[in-house]
């Protein structure tokens, strides 16, 4: 280089940056510290999936509907946006929208429609609704869907990462199957996987990773379109509790980006925190523990593939 005025593509000054968050941060920040008292207030959340039953009782007037988005390909291969209310296909946005609003009740939801009536679709609409939360600056994304065709691994990559220093917290489901999927197994997402648990605040940190986070997803019973309820089972609805829990933790502390909230997160969960059994609730109250029904459980669907629809079962 011929100048000292000369530098390297992204080379900057001296600065300094400290959100104003971590100068209150104990040493392992708590569940208090990090979401006590928040409800969501000012956080935007993108649920990707079926679409979201708006008018459901249990959801209390929380979705953004004229916010959503309506995604598919038309006769010509060609992805196409339909934006506005619209109907929930399945039920499972429903059930995940649901579960992020008991948790973060003031949050603000938005559907993001890429699943059918199957609760199958298309990579390449998957993809694009992924683009389109990401682009409209979404706090938190929720991603209970997922493709195992490796084709496509390599663009869902580059989307998470383009999340990542962008701010948007991506929280995805990990396979209900033994087999990868995209985009569950990247480090710029949050993959979670089912526990045994039946608080809704109770999560734990997976100590064998890919899959880092562990919540509530076996015999749930969750909000489904027609404003009805489903006992469910699956990854599908882990997620949405991390989900749920990083939007209070958005709320309360919103300089916090993608790293330092998947630290929290750690640093929060319940096996991480020995000594202190009790989940804490966003108002900071020993959260109630759920009631515990036996009930056959439906099979949780997980799969969007470029190839024709198809469903597949855990």
């Amino acid at each position: 280089m011929s100048g000292q005025s000369e530098r390297p593509a992204y080379a900057r000054g001296e600065s300094i940056f400290r959100p104003l968050e971590l100068e209150s941060a104990p040493l392992q920040p708590d569940p208090e510290w990090a979401w006590g008292g928040a409800t969501g207030r000012g956080v935007r959340v993108a649920v990707i999936d079926s679409g979201i039953d708006a008018a459901h009782p249990a959801l209390d007037g929380c979705i953004d509907a004229e916010s959503g988005v309506a995604i598919r390909l038309d006769h010509s291969g060609i992805v196409t946006e339909a934006h506005g209310p619209h109907e929930d296909a399945f039920g499972h946005g429903t059930a995940c929208a649901s579960i992020i609003h008991q948790i973060a009740p003031e949050a603000r939801i938005t559907s993001v429609k890429v699943l059918g009536a199957t609760l199958g679709g298309r990579a390449a609409v998957f993809l694009h609704g992924l683009a389109w939360a990401i682009e409209n600056g979404y706090d938190v994304i929720n991603l209970s869907l997922g493709t195992a065709k490796r084709d496509w691994a390599l663009s869902f990559h580059e989307l998470c990462d383009r999340a990542y220093f962008r701010g948007c917290f991506l929280v995805t489901a990990a396979n209900n199957i033994a087999e990868p999927s995209f985009p569950s197994l990247y480090a710029s997402v949050a993959s979670v996987a089912c526990s045994v648990a039946r608080d809704p605040f109770e999560f734990h940190a997976n100590p064998a990773p890919p899959t880092e986070f562990l919540g509530p997803g076996i015999d749930l019973e969750v909000a489904w379109r027609g404003g009805g309820t489903r006992r469910v089972t699956g990854n599908s609805y882990a997620a949405p509790h991390i989900a749920g829990v990083v939007a209070l933790i958005r709320s309360k502390h919103p300089q916090l980006r993608p790293f330092q909230l998947k630290a929290t997160l750690w640093a929060t969960a319940t096996n991480v925190r020995a000594g202190d059994p009790k989940p804490i609730s966003s108002k900071g109250e020993d959260a109630p523990l759920s009631s515990s029904r036996s009930s056959s459980a439906i099979h949780d669907i997980y799969w969007a593939a470029p190839s024709a629809e198809r469903k597949r079962p855990s």
